[in-house]
């Protein structure tokens, strides 16, 4: 009982610390490590993310969201800070600016960007080919995937720069008392959604955990997030790329699953009533309320 209890209370103090400082670092992201799931789930992973590989934007039937944009945060502006007439024509007057500067951006990298598209096509292509799990396609198929996604994020990175500067230009018509109401709302991704998922639950799981509180509850949503985490980087012989060597040498096993493991066993016990919560809410909710009914 006891050893149980210190593993409970050892992996939800290793949870908490890692959701707190998520919650705590503004740059938080998990667009990182979604973007590098592999194994067979890898592009599962990928599309959890918004146009991973910028294939939505940079065709050139969507480029005009580039102006969408623009548009929508001059509006969000004019709402946000009630900008007088003279600021908002200035406004107007950088927004078609920038509009100008994207177009000619896009003309001038146009046939770039088709040819990274029919790449893009290409390697969806050898995806699906019947030897895409032999080692040398898998190889081939991700430094592919890495060079392309290079190639997106340089264009990408730009339109994003024309964005912030334009969002510059307009902050530069505020005066004081207007900059003090701050930055207009913006809308919430399906990453940053994600982003707090992982951030909240994490935190939860761990609090949960230390103190003994829905500890069967807890335990099972942390072997489901471990789950998460082995299949988008399974440690499978023949699965390329190979893990980074300061990670060591593994076989299906890995620290992430061992953790798992060890929260499967404490979902299946009574840890939680062992130094726990779980001891008050068992004798003073469940026991009353189901005690009679089982004993019959």
């Amino acid at each position: 009982m006891v050893a149980l209890v210190l593993l409970r209370v050892t992996i939800g103090w290793h949870f908490l610390f890692q959701g707190v400082a998520k919650l705590e670092d503004p740059n938080f992201s998990s667009a990182g490590f979604l973007g590098q799931a592999k194994g067979p789930l890898g592009d599962r992973f990928r599309e959890l993310l918004d146009d991973w590989d910028g294939r939505k934007s940079l065709d050139p039937e969507n480029q005009k969201e580039f102006s969408a944009r623009i548009d929508k945060y001059l509006e969000a502006f004019e709402n946000h800070y009630k900008v007088s007439a003279e600021q908002l024509e200035a406004a107007k007057k950088a927004a078609a600016a920038r509009k100008v500067q994207v177009k000619d951006y896009l003309a001038e990298n146009e046939q770039d960007i088709k040819t990274y598209l029919h790449d893009l096509d290409r390697l969806d292509k050898a995806k699906q080919s019947p030897s895409r799990d032999t080692p040398f396609q898998q190889k081939r198929n991700w430094d592919a995937q890495t060079r392309l996604k290079g190639e997106a994020d340089g264009w990408l990175a730009e339109l994003d720069r024309i964005f912030t500067e334009f969002q510059s230009d307009l902050d530069s018509v505020l005066d004081d008392d207007q900059r003090v109401r701050g930055a207009p709302p913006k809308a919430e991704t399906q990453l940053d959604q994600i982003d707090k998922v992982v951030s909240y639950g994490v935190t939860a799981i761990g609090l949960c955990l230390m103190v003994g509180l829905f500890t069967r509850l807890a335990s099972f949503a942390g072997v489901l997030f471990l789950l998460s985490i082995v299949l988008a980087q399974p440690d499978w012989p023949g699965l390329y790329p190979r893990p980074h060597p300061a990670v060591g040498h593994s076989l299906f096993v890995n620290k992430e699953f061992v953790e798992m493991m060890a929260m499967l066993v404490l979902a299946t016990t009574h840890v939680g009533r062992w130094g726990g919560l779980d001891f008050f809410i068992h004798h003073l909710i469940v026991r009353p309320l189901f005690g009679r009914r089982e004993a019959t």
